[in-house]
């Protein structure tokens, strides 16, 4: 009788459980907006639901072709995003001061999976030239600039930060020397500093932060400027240990866009403290089993995507949850299964198939005979003996 090979049905079943809070807090959330447009209260609902379908079929899809297969794409991949990103800024469509939507999806949301199929690829590929800054590591960093460069434009700052971020997450899975990371990381600051300074927009969200850190406010407008922010914060605090219940918070009716920036602070207010917490701890769990894949992947290209995959789902998470409760400036970014959004969601849900792929795959090329662990004990004493002998 052949054997069953399960994928990591943990990972599977943590996505699943993000997707449905998604809905209900999509739902929820937009409740007073809904209930002013044509399609009636339930239309934000509708869509989420038609896109999750189609994003589990592409995680459906993503989940029976070998993870490997996307090495020969990987540069084809990251142009076409170039190219997309371009046309976006020629011909996309404007809303919320930005360019970002071409015949109806985000090129940047595609971008980022992409780049990191790209790095992956390329990362473990050049391996022994890594160590050279000038000919290794500066040339491979060309099509990521490219990337940041052309979210830059549109202007979307939080995704661009999110990039450059996620590419010195997977530089660093890849093997570059740390030297170079930090050298590459002290090269921004200087940039940083100046779009603080220069850019209004950035410069006005640094210093609502400013106030908003202490939650003092303190020389802000709470109804200008920082009326984003101090909503998002009655709201968590409205929420106390238990919340106000599902469908009753107060603060989606003062929230801009409560359904999509800020849909943590809702799904707060709600489900106060232990249901915020309880959304933590499923984005932990889903970072933990990630890792774990990447850990057990049976070659560095494995190691290095399902690293980078993890690293996309849980940067967004962190970001977006850092900005909801005013630890970081606001930023714009999703909070991953959970936002509305339709590339977002199945941008993540492709990565996640992959990562179920590769979770399958492991225990396929060992056979279909070891359990999980005993595939990590030969692994890691595989990888030990090899730092040895160097």
């Amino acid at each position: 009788m052949r054997e069953v090979v399960r994928c990591d049905r943990a990972l599977m079943w943590t996505t699943l459980l993000l997707v449905l809070i998604g809905m209900v807090t999509v739902y929820t959330a937009s409740a007073v907006i809904a209930g002013r447009m044509e399609g009636g209260s339930q239309i934000f609902l509708k869509r989420t639901v038609l896109r999750a379908t189609l994003g589990f079929v592409a995680m459906a899809f993503a989940y029976f072709v070998d993870y490997r297969s996307y090495r020969r794409y990987a540069r084809k991949g990251i142009l076409l995003a170039v190219v997309l990103l371009v046309l976006t800024l020629a011909f996309g469509e404007s809303g919320r001061g930005m360019r970002a939507s071409f015949l109806m999806m985000q090129p940047g949301e595609i971008a980022k999976l992409a780049l990191v199929v790209y790095l992956a690829d390329v990362l473990a590929r050049r391996q022994e030239e890594l160590a050279d800054f000038k000919r290794g590591l500066l040339p491979r960093l060309g099509l990521v600039g490219a990337v940041v460069v052309l979210i830059l434009l549109q202007p979307d700052f939080g995704s661009a930060l999110a990039v450059v971020v996620l590419s010195f997450v997977m530089l660093f899975l890849g093997g570059a020397r740390l030297l170079h990371i930090a050298g590459l990381a002290a090269a921004a600051l200087p940039v940083a500093y100046l779009a603080v300074r220069k850019v209004p927009r950035i410069a006005e969200r640094w210093e609502v932060w400013r106030a908003a850190y202490d939650l003092s406010l303190e020389g802000v407008d709470t109804r200008g400027a920082a009326y984003q922010i101090y909503q998002s914060l009655v709201a968590l605090g409205s929420g106390g240990l238990t919340g106000v219940g599902v469908g009753k918070s107060m603060q989606r009716a003062f929230i801009p866009d409560p359904h999509t920036d800020f849909a943590f602070s809702i799904w707060g207010e709600e489900l106060g403290f232990l249901g915020a917490f309880g959304l933590v701890v499923l984005f932990t769990i889903l970072m933990l089993r990630g890792l774990r894949i990447a850990r057990r992947a049976p070659d560095l290209y494995g190691t290095i995507l399902a690293g980078g995959l993890t690293a996309m789902v849980s940067v967004y998470a962190i970001i977006n949850i850092a900005v909801a409760t005013a630890t970081i400036p606001t930023t714009g970014l999703p909070l991953p299964f959970v936002s509305y959004g339709g590339s977002s969601l199945m941008v993540n849900l492709v990565a996640v198939g992959i990562l179920l792929n590769m979770s399958k795959r492991a225990v396929l090329d060992a056979g279909g005979k070891s359990s999980p662990s005993d595939l990590a004990k030969r692994w890691s004493t595989s990888r030990s003996r090899t730092r040895k002998r160097s």
